[in-house]
């Protein structure tokens, strides 16, 4: 009985030895039985599939004409939440089959029922063949599918040769009706995800589209602005990557959608590079509706331009840098498709663009830093030849020159011609498109614009800061020259020792001449006069009409690219400063019934030998202004001009109300007007001698005839007002003859104002404005001081409904 008990005891042993070495989730081979089955399904690459429906349960057989490590089959399309079952042709060194469950794009998980039974295997060095079976319906709703007979399915196949449970080497999916007795049929496949040529397509056009052509289009829209088809071009080429590129991401992710409903289940590279492409997708359109609003804005009169410009920038500076990435990200993915590219390539070209643009830029930059200087070199010429035969342009330059008309008189002559003035040349920019927006050039019509070119002031009334442009855009200029401005005996410079009414100096006269500075006279605490001379030419100290007020001139040093454009100041010269003076003298004897000397010009040179400028000191690093005051005779400096069509005075200027607003400095581009209305008030206040008192024939009296002037003057303190002395008699002789020629009314923060003259009661021009100022009460508002100054004017002025075309900014 005792050996009884122990056989049986041993027994049960055994039976549990061999139960507990069976490895969870695996049914070890209990039975070899390969019988056929009913139905077969001729599959690919030597596989076939055989089923059958018994009772409750289904049965299949998996077989490979080739050696095969494992086969799995999943009950569904996808990876995405299927069940599947896996064929190992040895797995702990037997043939095993196991349950599992695929949640996405990873190794499946091993069901923690395992309900899969292996009938039989027959594993070759050339061949596979294992049949295994379960119940259709396992009571494991959450990992196992419920299969019915009758019913149609789409199911998985993948496979490898490797023994180890790693990636397979394909992947099929195919269509089954659970019927029994079909016999051998081909399987029907069904296309899942992305096929190979849309993958090629894909990789090839965006690795060259964003690894080289979104350069090119960089390249074009950046570096070639001289060219008027840039933008054009730009936008073509990035319309074609952009739109491609949602095309072909849209195909991509359309086709692996099954993979995107747990995108965490995905490769870190594959996630990374799907999330990636998704946000380029959305800036892409972000980008593009910004791209039709930059458009839109720059060819029409968007003053938000610039802030669309910025985000169209950023945007774009964010969409490069990601699909660089993507690129990398891109290239180290493995792929089934048949066009393959390695990390390494796609670093390469991600790297070679990158530096391609880096070096653009540089260059860009050093080549704006060497034209800048050039375009002042004497020995090349700076203007381009001439032939022009357009009926406008011969019509304006007419106007310009030989009638002496008004810049709003012309543009009323012309509206059609889109006109400005840079140096002393003439240029059509009817067909030019500002990359700012064409608002801008609808405000510079009419213009002188050197001081938009080099960057020294913005354009008034706007937020915009000052912005140098590049030779491209001067170059683009050039192109569109009309002709130039006669200056004729106006131009203040003439060659030594040539007589005043010789005409070939003009085409004599370089336009940029060295100059050395030989005398500074102190103003004020942060300004004074300069005295420039150079040995071959002469100032002339007469001159004829009124067109040359307020005409400037550029200022730069020899060896730097820094320039700054500085005020005309004829009245200033030594012989103008003496005859304005015996004048001052004259007109206030005569008041105060003294004896008069008789106004002496027998020795009054008509020339002087030095150029004067009023310049005041910034002391900010770098300061133009701040050298010339520090270092002023020790080095060498080169003048040009003179620039511009001034203030735009003619003989036909007349019965005008003219408003003058300036702070500080913005007083100086008015003080030739000033001496010569000053020169007409006391012809005006002595009639009975006015032949004398014009011993140079100018004729005051022809000129602003019915012509009011009423300027606005605010300065920290009354030493910064240059001229203050000669202008206040201005305006005292004005009051006194009652003939409303001039109006002086003046606003110091620190000092006292002289009783006779008229105090300005509001703490701003903006209060003055608003309380008195009106679209009817002046013809011309001219204004000049700081840009915070010319800009809060203008909106105040606007405010106030004052129409645009009577505000001039000096």
């Amino acid at each position: 009985m005792k050996k009884t008990i122990s056989i049986l005891f041993c027994l049960f042993l055994g039976i549990g030895f061999i139960i507990s070495t069976q490895t969870e989730g695996q049914r070890t081979l209990q039975t070899n039985d390969l019988s056929p089955l009913s139905s077969s399904l001729m599959l690919t690459n030597g596989l076939t599939l055989d089923f059958q429906i018994q009772g409750t349960d289904i049965i299949m057989m998996i077989e490979s004409t080739k050696q095969q490590g494992w086969i799995g089959v999943g009950f569904g399309a996808t990876m995405s939440s299927t069940d599947m079952v896996i064929f190992f042709a040895n797995r702990n060194g037997q043939p095993a089959v196991l349950d599992t469950f695929s949640s996405g794009e990873i190794t499946p998980a091993t069901d923690t029922q395992q309900d899969w039974t292996l009938l039989g295997s027959q594993i070759t060095s050339s061949s596979f063949k294992m049949k295994a079976k379960r119940a259709l319906n396992t009571g494991d709703a959450s990992q196992d599918t419920v299969l019915q007979q009758g019913s149609s399915y789409n199911f998985c196949v993948a496979w490898s040769s490797s023994t180890s449970f790693v990636q397979h080497d394909n992947y099929y999916v195919f269509q089954v009706q659970l019927n029994n007795n079909l016999g051998t049929m081909q399987a029907i496949a069904v296309n899942i995800g992305v096929g190979e040529d849309a993958l090629n397509v894909h990789k090839v056009w965006l690795f060259y589209g964003w690894g080289i052509g979104a350069d090119i289009a960089i390249f074009v829209g950046r570096y070639l602005k001289a060219w008027k088809h840039h933008i054009l071009v730009h936008s073509i080429l990035f319309f074609l990557i952009n739109v491609s590129t949602i095309i072909l991401e849209a195909i991509v992710i359309n086709g692996n959608n099954y993979k995107l409903g747990d995108v965490s289940n995905l490769d870190t590279g594959v996630k990374n590079h799907f999330i990636i492409g998704c946000v380029i997708m959305a800036l892409i359109i972000l980008q593009h509706i910004g791209g039709i609003l930059l458009k839109i804005g720059i060819e029409g009169t968007n003053k938000h331009v610039n802030t669309i410009k910025q985000f169209h920038l950023v945007s774009g500076i964010i969409i490069y840098a990601l699909a660089k990435a993507n690129i990398l990200i891109g290239t180290d993915l493995n792929s089934t498709t048949s066009i393959t590219y390695q990390y390494n390539q796609g670093i390469i070209i991600a790297v070679v663009s990158i530096v391609f643009l880096f070096l653009c830029e540089l260059f860009s930059r050093f080549y704006k830093y060497k034209t800048s200087n050039q375009i002042f070199d004497t020995s090349k010429s700076f203007e381009i030849s001439i032939s022009n035969e357009n009926p406008d342009h011969q019509e304006l330059l007419r106007m310009l020159n030989v009638e002496k008309r008004e810049v709003s008189q012309i543009i009323a002559a012309l509206p059609n011609l889109k006109w400005v003035i840079y140096n002393q040349g003439v240029y059509d920019i009817s067909d030019l498109v500002h990359p700012g927006g064409q608002f801008i050039i609808k405000e510079v019509i009419g213009k002188e614009i050197g001081r938009y070119m080099l960057g020294a002031l913005p354009l008034e009334g706007y937020t915009f800061k000052p912005y140098a442009h590049s030779s491209a855009a001067i170059n683009l200029l050039k192109k569109n020259k009309i002709g130039d401005l006669n200056y004729g005996e106006t131009n203040m410079l003439v060659l030594a020792n040539q007589e005043a009414s010789s005409q070939p100096e003009n085409n004599k006269l370089k336009l940029f001449n060295n100059f050395k500075l030989i005398k500074k006279t102190q103003i004020s605490e942060t300004t004074s006069q300069f005295d420039f001379q150079a040995s071959d030419l002469q100032v002339k100290n007469i001159l004829q009409g009124v067109n040359w007020f307020g005409r400037h001139y550029l200022i730069k040093t020899q060896n730097s690219s820094k320039s700054r454009l500085y005020t005309q100041l004829n009245c200033m010269t030594d012989e103008n400063v003496s005859f304005r003076q015996q004048l001052v003298n004259f007109v206030k004897n005569k008041l105060e019934m003294k004896n008069t000397d008789k106004i002496d010009v027998k020795t009054f040179n008509k020339y002087s030998q030095t150029l004067p400028f009023i310049i005041k000191k910034y002391n900010f690093s770098g300061a133009l202004s701040k050298l010339i005051h520090e270092q002023n005779s020790q080095i060498n400096y080169q003048i040009y001009g003179p620039l511009g069509n001034g203030l735009g005075f003619t003989e036909q200027t007349k019965n005008q109300k003219i408003c003058i607003m300036s702070a500080g400095t913005g007083i100086l581009p008015f003080l030739d007007l000033f001496d010569f209305l000053l020169k007409k008030q006391i012809q005006q206040t002595v009639p009975d001698q006015a032949k004398e008192l014009d011993p140079f024939n100018i004729n005051y009296n022809q000129y602003f005839e019915g012509c009011q002037f009423t300027v606005y003057a605010a300065f920290q303190q009354l030493d910064d007002f240059v001229g203050k002395e000669w202008v206040m008699l201005l305006n005292q002789l004005s009051k006194q003859t009652q003939n409303n020629l001039f109006r002086l009314i003046i606003k110091v923060n620190n000092g006292q104002i002289p009783e006779h003259v008229e105090k300005l009661q509001y703490q701003s021009y903006q209060g003055l404005i608003m309380s008195e100022m009106k679209n009817d009460s002046y013809d011309k508002i001219y204004i000049c001081g700081p840009p915070i100054m010319y800009n809060k004017t203008i909106e105040a002025l606007q405010k106030n409904q004052v129409e645009r075309s009577k505000i001039f900014v000096v």
